[in-house]
This record gives C-alpha cells, sequence and structure tokens, in this order.
C-alpha cells in the first residue's frame, strides 16, 4: 500500500497545525483523569521474569509472548524495507531490552541502541550487548537525535513499536533531526504504528475516545492514518511509503509499517 500526497509545508507549520489548535485541549486533558489503560512500560517490563524478553516489551497475543515465526516475519521486514547491508551501521531508536535488535548484529557493521527506561537498558547491556560494535545506551529519542554529536556513521535508522508513544511534537522533531543531523542515513523504518482507519479490529468491546486514541501514553499508543503520516514524514524532508505486513502477522489486521527515504534517493 503507497500513499502519495502532494503537500509543502515545512515541520514548524506541521507542528503548529497539529499541536497548538489543541494546546488547550490537551493541558485540560492531561488534568483530567485518563479511565482506560496507560503503557507505562518501566512498571511492565520489571513485572515479568528477567528473561521473559518478549513480555518486557509486550511483543505478546493476549498477553502470552508470541512464537519465533513472529520475530522472523519483524526481522524480515525490517532488513528488506531498510535493504540491510553488512557495511551499515544501525540507529535503533526506542530499542526496549535489546532482543530485537540483537537479531540484526549478523546483518550489519554496527547498532547502537537508544532507550528510555532504565530497567530495558539494564537487560539491553546486560545480555545482549557486544561491545564495541553492537551497544546500548540510556537516552530518550528526541534527546539523543538532537545532542548526539558523532552522527555521521549511522546508514540506517529503525523505531519499532515505539514510535506512537512519542509525545506528537517530538515525533516530529524526531524526523527533522534524523533528516538535518544524520546525514549518511538513507533510510529509517518505523514499524508497527497503529491505524486509525482500523481501530475497530483491535477494540471490538468498547469505543475508544479521541483522547485515547491522540494520547501517547495509553496503553497503543498514538493511532495514526497512513495519510497523516505522509505528510508528517514530507514535512519533515522525508519521502513516506507505507506497507502492510504478511496476513500471518499477528498484528496485520490493524498496524501499519512507513519506510522513509530522502526524497530523489
Amino acid at each position: 500500500m503507497k500513499v502519495q500526497w502532494q503537500v509543502r509545508t515545512c515541520a514548524l507549520c506541521y507542528i503548529r497545525a497539529h499541536s497548538s489548535r489543541r494546546h488547550g485541549e490537551s493541558v485540560l486533558h492531561h488534568k483530567l483523569p485518563k479511565y482506560y489503560p496507560l503503557a507505562d512500560h518501566e512498571a511492565h517490563a520489571r513485572s515479568v521474569a528477567a528473561d521473559a524478553y518478549w513480555k518486557q516489551i509486550r511483543r505478546t497475543v493476549n498477553g502470552e509472548p508470541v512464537d519465533e515465526a513472529q520475530i522472523i516475519l519483524i526481522v524480515n521486514a525490517i532488513t528488506s524495507a531498510l535493504t540491510l547491508r553488512r557495511d551499515d551501521v544501525v540507529l535503533d531508536l526506542a530499542c526496549g531490552n535489546g532482543a530485537l535488535s540483537s537479531y540484526l548484529f549478523e546483518k550489519c557493521a554496527g547498532l547502537a541502541g537508544v532507550e528510555i527506561s532504565p530497567y530495558l537498558i539494564e537487560v539491553a547491556q546486560r545480555d545482549f550487548a557486544r561491545s564495541p560494535r553492537y551497544r546500548f545506551h540510556l537516552d530518550d529519542a528526541l534527546s539523543y537525535v538532537v545532542h548526539e554529536q558523532d552522527t555521521s556513521s549511522f546508514t540506517k535508522v529503525l523505531i519499532y513499536g515505539a514510535f506512537q508513544y512519542f509525545p506528537r511534537n517530538d515525533a516530529v522533531l524526531v524526523l527533522k533531526a534524523l533528516n538535518e543531523r544524520f546525514p549518511a542515513v538513507s533510510k529509517v523504518f518505523i514499524g508497527n504504528l497503529p491505524n486509525k482507519r482500523l481501530v475497530d479490529r483491535f477494540y471490538r468491546d468498547r469505543t475508544p475516545t479521541e483522547a485515547e486514541l491522540n494520547d501517547h501514553e495509553a496503553r497503543i499508543g498514538v493511532w495514526y492514518l497512513p495519510e497523516e503520516f505522509e505528510q508528517m514524514a514530507q514535512a519533515t524532508g522525508w519521502h513516506a511509503e507505507c506497507s502492510c505486513m504478511p496476513a500471518d502477522f499477528y498484528a496485520s489486521s490493524y498496524r501499519f509499517d512507513v519506510t522513509l527515504e530522502r526524497p530523489g534517493a
């Protein structure tokens, strides 16, 4: 599935259009109690066994970890979308506990994972790091892409199952910084985004409020329309192609992926 938009705008205009007009709403919204499940990634990760890697990052179905075949589907989607090569150096933003990252080690020359959760980074550094080529850092995704000085070595970027948990303004600024500060990055793969057009395929027993669907702290995070993501990508200097996972992927009925490339590449 490819989505084509003819939209020319700047990142700042995009942020203003999608956040300032809701500023009063969002301030009020955050003061109100949230009567829906919240993500709380740190607490959840600590609540399961230290070696329950897929449970820690909620790569589960009905609370049980997905099987190896599902993980291989994810890895194949990543390597294909990024056209991953042995000489690539990957930046894995919001990498979680590093379990998924580790599947890419033999497919690239190096990988740096960045994760905001102290516990998940502890797991990643303890169980998956292979210094100096495959390493993990404790940091916020936006802070890292804005402040990291050594950006020239990265050639590909992965954000899997996490972008929907970025605040909307942060999401725009992350894409903008990747475009402007990481000159050698040719592709970005953003995987497992919840598709707002397919909400009813996930919520079968209730109808979520608009506030929940737009809340990065909600259990599923922000739900995006593919064409909305295309617009955001173009506003930050990227060309986006949206795609779906194979039908046998456990979340294919309500999620989609996005591959970003530099225009004209």
